[in-house]
């Protein structure tokens, strides 16, 4: 029995505990018990005993399933939404916050607002509360965040810093040959091999600084979006020439094409 003083409403007065009754949420067995609030409270107790079950599962998820009913619907979609827990009533429960018992991974896109959330709730401030010029028509949360396409910097994609690549960065030592790896961005095993391979048939010279390489034939190697098709034979060497490249490359690739047949 209930022995509060009654407020002249007929409701109990608040005396600062949050009490559950009848929690059955996972391996709770109706479970009744009075919290007290503006203090640090321990759940305690074995593997499995329900500690998460209560605290998560069911005073967590219903302080969120109350807020949730007071934004719209729209903005309902943007939370992760727990399942409304098994228990018969809970009273004096203020708004909660939960911090997950897990360790986040991280991506180059995660930030401090990604990572608590608060991004979600300024997005939707600016949506809703922001000042739009004349003429402009309500944009979406989603406009606001740098990890969707409506919102994203078209230069950077909402990472924030541009990823350039350059010869410099792929060949830090232009005094090595191809042979001796100054493609320092190739596979160091059997495919940087095979690359190499596949300029040896096309007719590069691999055993050239690459310095002395013609620029016309560095910026293919590097920067081509040719895909030939060539065969490739380990430890065999073209012979040398001062045959142009692009005519090397098509004499080596007519080569791998197959003969016309007779009709």
């Amino acid at each position: 029995m209930d022995d509060r003083p009654r407020r002249p409403d007929g409701l109990m007065q608040d005396d600062g505990f949050v009490r559950v009754r009848g929690a059955r949420e996972h391996n709770l067995r109706n479970v009744d018990v009075s919290i007290p609030r503006n203090a640090l409270v321990v759940f305690t107790g074995v593997s499995g005993s329900g500690k998460s079950s209560l605290a998560f599962g069911t005073i967590y998820a219903e302080a969120q399933r109350r807020y949730l009913e007071s934004v719209s619907p729209y903005a309902r979609r943007l939370f992760h939404q727990m399942q409304i827990p098994e228990v018969d009533d809970i009273e004096g429960l203020p708004p909660a916050v939960a911090l997950q018992q897990q360790r986040g991974a991280p991506t180059t896109r995660s930030s401090v607002g990604s990572v608590t959330t608060i991004s979600n709730l300024l997005r939707m401030l600016y949506s809703r509360a922001g000042d739009y010029p004349r003429g402009q028509p309500m944009l979406y949360a989603e406009s606001f965040s740098p990890n969707t396409p409506e919102g994203a910097c078209p230069t950077c994609h909402g990472i924030g810093r541009m990823l350039d690549v350059t010869e410099k960065s792929m060949v830090p030592d232009d005094t090595l040959t191809i042979r001796e790896r100054a493609v320092a961005a190739w596979p160091s095993a059997w495919q940087g091999q095979n690359l190499r391979d596949i300029l040896t048939t096309l007719g590069y010279d691999v055993d050239k600084p690459w310095r002395e390489l013609p620029r016309k034939d560095r910026d293919w190697i590097l920067f081509t979006e040719e895909q030939p098709t060539v065969p490739v034979y380990a430890g065999y060497d073209w012979p040398k020439s001062n045959e142009p490249s692009a005519a090397r490359r098509s004499r080596a690739t007519k080569a791998r094409s197959p003969a016309p047949s007779a009709t």
